[in-house]
């Protein structure tokens, strides 16, 4: 007699089911979630108004929580991001949307009303202003990935953000990457954000800003080494 079949358990089927439908819906819901907001994003064109209205009543029926991450790549780059920012389109356009910042004209005017769109949906949903703010630290770091028009458009848009209080100080410490840094894609952003930034705000509320971030001290360090000896000489030379 084969005895080992008295001692096995036996197999819950409906547990099992159970388990990798619950699975297949975690896997699964995320593009669910593109979907549903590309198609949103599209249908309301290029009126921001309306972009606004469907994010603020889609977030009734959309998990905003768990996809803050989706809703900000797509409200940002237009698509998903894979880790390093380069787009899952999964090679279909109909999984990506234009009404997004990176494919805004490159304008203050039309970045500001891009950041109106966020300002109003984080003002609706207040617990995606942390989620937002991890979102833009992620983006800096991805930064090597984006066109040097992208990363314009998000270096306005952070600065804007910045100047609104939707963003706080502490997203910059993302620039102080040594491949950042050394490249001068660290500097050149800086730049163009507090472009941004100080056509918001007056100098004075920007340095207070850096200071609560203990930044104020170290934005020499966003600049290449060889950057910075110009920069310190050129200096210099004004005070003699």
């Amino acid at each position: 007699r084969n005895f080992t079949n008295k001692h096995q358990k036996p197999v819950l089927t409906g547990q099992r089911f159970k388990t990798r439908k619950r699975d297949e819906k975690e896997k699964f819901e995320p593009t669910v979630f593109r979907d549903t907001l590309v198609q949103g994003l599209n249908e309301a064109g290029d009126d921001l108004e309306a972009v606004a209205k469907f994010l603020d009543s889609t977030g009734s029926r959309l998990d905003y929580r768990r996809y803050a991450d989706t809703l900000f790549d797509i409200l940002v780059a237009g698509s998903m991001l894979a880790p390093g920012g380069t787009c899952i389109d999964d090679g279909d356009k109909t999984k990506m949307t234009n009404r997004c910042v990176f494919s805004a004209n490159e304008d203050h005017e039309t970045i500001r009303n891009y950041a109106q769109v966020v300002n109003k949906l984080i003002r609706r949903y207040k617990y995606l202003e942390k989620a937002f703010e991890d979102e833009v630290k992620k983006l800096l770091l991805f930064l090597k990935a984006f066109s040097k028009t992208e990363q314009t458009k998000l270096a306005m848009l952070s600065g804007i953000l910045l100047g609104s209080g939707t963003l706080s100080a502490t997203i910059l410490t993302s620039l102080f990457t040594d491949s950042l840094v050394k490249e001068g894609i660290a500097a050149s952003f800086a730049v163009k954000l507090f472009k941004a930034w100080m056509a918001e705000k007056d100098a004075n509320s920007v340095t207070s800003s850096l200071r609560k971030a203990n930044l104020d001290k170290r934005l020499l360090e966003l600049f290449p080494v060889n950057r910075v000896w110009i920069i310190l000489l050129n200096t210099s030379l004004r005070q003699v």
